[in-house]
């Protein structure tokens, strides 16, 4: 049975990648928000760029509320390694992913559900508020 929300960590593509940012550091963050990069977003890298750019906020101190408990010890052991680049890369991702050449949104769009769009509001303000 598949895990499918609107939060960053409730669908399966972010849940396998998780166990990609349990082996390495800052880097795998980046590649994952590089899948977002400047061309049509196919929705398994929208979702594992959004989990990276969530890893990212917290990283810099704005946690989405309660994380997966590897996330929070992923954080923990290498979360000062996020640079504000990392930070700016992240943001780009959430943005490009919430765009219109993006088949996640393109989905959620047709699922008619407003709390998705909602949360990536959130995740950008909180992006953002590292930047500042």
């Amino acid at each position: 049975m598949g895990a499918w929300g609107y939060l960053p960590f409730e669908n399966d593509d972010a849940l396998d990648w998780l166990d990609e940012l349990d082996g390495g550091g800052a880097e795998v963050v980046r590649q994952a928000l590089s899948r977002a990069g400047d061309r049509y977003v196919e929705a398994p890298d929208g979702a594992v760029a959004l989990a990276a750019a969530e890893v990212t906020s917290a990283s810099q101190g704005n946690p989405l509320g309660e994380l997966p408990e590897n996330v929070t010890d992923w954080v923990t052991a290498h979360g000062a390694a996020i640079t504000a680049e990392d930070v700016e890369m992240a943001l780009e991702a959430v943005e490009r992913v919430a765009g219109a050449r993006s088949e996640l949104a393109e989905l959620w769009e047709d699922a008619d559900e407003p709390k998705w769009r909602e949360s990536l509001g959130d995740l950008m303000e909180r992006l953002r508020t590292a930047l500042r």
